[in-house]
């Protein structure tokens, strides 16, 4: 018991900050985000980066989904294994899905030595199916157990009649334009990567 919902919380706690999202940026639906006519083209590329990302995410989209990936994080974890990690993570019985994705906040674009970078901070929902519906104990205690852990990250609830437990957390993710496209890194991997000399540090200090 103790050990799936480690698993869960291990899960929802990558790329997780402790910030709560501030309200002063209108909110972007998950599959399709505004380009303002006074966007730059750089934002207006980011966007739609953006949108293609997350669309992939939420739909499962392995493919989609790892061409959208900081490159050097590969050189960690080869392409390959991280394909069949998503697989399996997406197949997995009972694995935390994302239900919703908003996009509270994107930076205004930078540049640095490499090209051009950006933050994006997100607000993501992501429902878990109770692995024993016919044991209201059990959800009790997973209730309360995820409740505990996710605290200081985000909120936790249990629709006790769909057997349903939704959780709603913050998100910082990293947006890199080094080759003309623009791929995505959650900014706590980034700061993994730091120490392997994969990810540049002078990012994370001005990110910070």
């Amino acid at each position: 018991m103790k050990k799936y919902i480690f698993i869960i919380v291990a899960l929802l706690l990558t790329g997780c900050t402790s910030d709560r999202p501030k309200p002063n940026i209108k909110k972007i639906t998950q599959t399709k985000i505004d380009i303002d006519k006074n966007d730059s083209k750089e934002m207006k590329s980011l966007k739609t980066a953006l949108s293609q990302y997350t669309k992939a995410t939420m739909d499962k989209d392995i493919k989609t989904l790892i061409s959208f990936v900081y490159p050097k994080a590969f050189t960690v974890v080869p392409k390959e294994k991280m394909i069949e990690m998503l697989r399996k993570t997406f197949n997995a019985k009972n694995a935390p899905s994302i239900k919703d994705v908003k996009h509270t906040n994107i930076e205004p674009i930078q540049k640095y030595d490499k090209g051009f970078y950006s933050t994006v901070t997100s607000l993501i929902t992501t429902v878990i199916k109770s692995p024993r519906p016919n044991d209201k104990k059990f959800e009790k205690y997973m209730l309360a157990t995820l409740q505990k852990q996710l605290a200081l990250r985000g909120t936790v609830t249990l629709d006790s009649e769909k057997h349903l437990f939704s959780i709603e957390h913050t998100n910082k993710t990293i947006a890199l334009n080094e080759d003309g496209s623009w791929k995505f890194i959650g900014f706590k991997q980034a700061k993994q990567y730091i120490e392997k000399g994969i990810f540049p540090k002078m990012l994370i200090d001005k990110i910070k």
